[in-house]
């Protein structure tokens, strides 16, 4: 009757194990997943999970980075597969020092041991639970301790209800947030996701003509030949310095009287008294990998660019996205946010959430990802449709670079601040781990349904 039972388990747990083989074989190109991580790990299977990190680190006061470091708000949910490689890419970049967290209540996963982690190099993390910061609205939805009606459970209506309430938990969020950096005298502040990263805005010739010269091509020449000169601040980017180093340069600078501010030498927008908020064109960067040696240039040996999506995936869409913001908080208002997209109505630059991206200095890249970090979060339907979204045209390799005569990534530049071993334990070594958790989980979720 056993042996019967358990042919019947397995029946039913092949089609789904078949799936995973072949996902995992694709990835792996060929090794099984299990060998894959703990050969990687440096250690056997069984102690996958178990394995204590080779480096102790002493905890330590917040870490000050001249000139200034940056700030950040972030809702997560279930995000610790790519949440090192976020982290440790804006601790590089930025350098982000300040980080308020909103865990959401429903996740399954819990990130604290992650930001200890990261708390024990000088970043000073702050991690709010269960809505502690939520402040009740006007509407139903928008109460803490929400429960639907007869009718807000109707399919047609729950999902708008669904919504609104996400829309109205980000608003409540970022605004507790900022209300918080601004009292402790904060400036520049990020608002995106775990899956968005901060970018310097370099030029490259298949972007296309700017917007603002669209069917005009005396306006769009007149534009290229500030780049092509050197002239227009977009050329002037020097990724061998942080993000905070090339505003301290900008600071203070403004464009001389009569030129045309989107071709002029410096950006002027960081110390606007009346638009603390900077509104940053966003691109979607596609899952098409290019070859491997290309990704594995410049990584220092024992790391696998394919673990980390900013040094894998390079291809990005032609068109912007709706766009995201950064904020000096210190000079932020204290009325709630209109949303995470243009976070006020006239205090931010431009005049809505599309912008102009040949008139910035960063932009922000939104990755889809690999399969194994997407699927935590939706089908594979969706993933391909995500795809399909008009990729291929440019080629970025600027954003995993931090030196580009050196040729170095900014992964590399993450090893010289912290030591191998300790960046190893802080990136590749957790998202491994944390891969490994999650296909035990997904196994064991399908044994349950099976």
């Amino acid at each position: 009757m056993a042996q019967h039972r358990l042919c019947v388990i397995l029946s039913a747990l092949a089609p789904f194990l078949l799936f995973q083989f072949y996902f995992l074989h694709k990835l792996t190109d060929g090794k099984d997943a299990t060998e894959r991580i703990a050969y990687q790990l440096g250690t056997t299977f069984d102690s996958v999970i178990i394995q204590p990190s080779k480096v102790s680190i002493k905890p330590v006061e917040e870490d000050r980075p001249l000139p200034f470091s940056w700030s950040a708000c972030l809702l997560i949910k279930d995000n610790n597969i790519i949440l090192p490689e976020w982290l440790a890419y804006h601790y590089t970049v930025l350098p982000l020092r300040r980080l308020i967290v909103a865990v959401d209540p429903s996740s399954d996963t819990d990130p604290q041991s992650i930001f200890d982690m990261y708390g024990n190099i000088g970043m000073n993390i702050t991690v709010w639970r269960n809505h502690s910061y939520w402040i009740d609205g006007g509407q139903s939805h928008e109460k803490k301790d929400w429960h639907p009606s007869k009718e807000e459970k109707q399919q047609e209506y729950f999902y708008r209800y669904g919504h609104d309430r996400l829309v109205y938990h980000q608003k409540i969020f970022y605004t507790q947030c900022l209300r918080t950096l601004k009292s402790e005298n904060r400036t520049w502040t990020m608002i995106i996701d775990t899956d968005e990263y901060l970018a310097f805005n370099y030029y490259d010739p298949k972007e296309g003509p700017t917007t603002w010269c669209e069917n005009n091509s005396t306006c769009n020449e007149e534009y290229l030949a500030t780049i092509r000169s050197g002239a227009h601040f977009r050329a002037k980017l020097n990724q061998s310095a942080t993000a905070a180093e090339f505003i301290a340069k900008n600071v203070h600078q403004k464009v001389p009287s009569g030129v045309n501010p989107r071709l002029a030498s410096v950006d002027d927008k960081f110390d606007n008294p009346d638009e603390p908020c900077i509104v940053l064109s966003r691109f979607l960067i596609g899952s098409k990998d290019i070859d491997k040696s290309e990704i594995q240039r410049g990584v220092d040996k024992g790391f696998d660019a394919r673990n980390f999506h900013t040094l894998r995936f390079r291809y990005r869409g032609l068109y912007p996205q709706v766009a995201k913001c950064i904020v000096d908080a210190s000079r932020s208002p204290r009325f709630m946010i209109r949303g995470p997209h243009r976070l006020y109505k006239r205090q931010c630059t431009g005049g809505n959430a599309h912008v102009h991206n040949a008139a910035m200095s960063f932009r922000i890249h939104h990755y889809i990802g690999s399969w194994e970090t997407w699927r935590l979060r939706g089908g594979k339907e969706q993933f391909n449709e995500r795809n399909r979204f008009k990729m291929g045209a440019v080629v970025d390799h600027t954003t995993p670079q931090f030196s580009s005569p050196e040729n170095l990534t900014w992964l590399s530049q993450f090893v010289k601040l912290v030591g191998k071993e300790k960046a190893l334990d802080l990136t590749q070594r957790i998202r491994l781990r944390e891969e490994w958790e999650a296909e035990r989980n997904l196994l064991k979720l399908n044994k349950i349904i099976s």
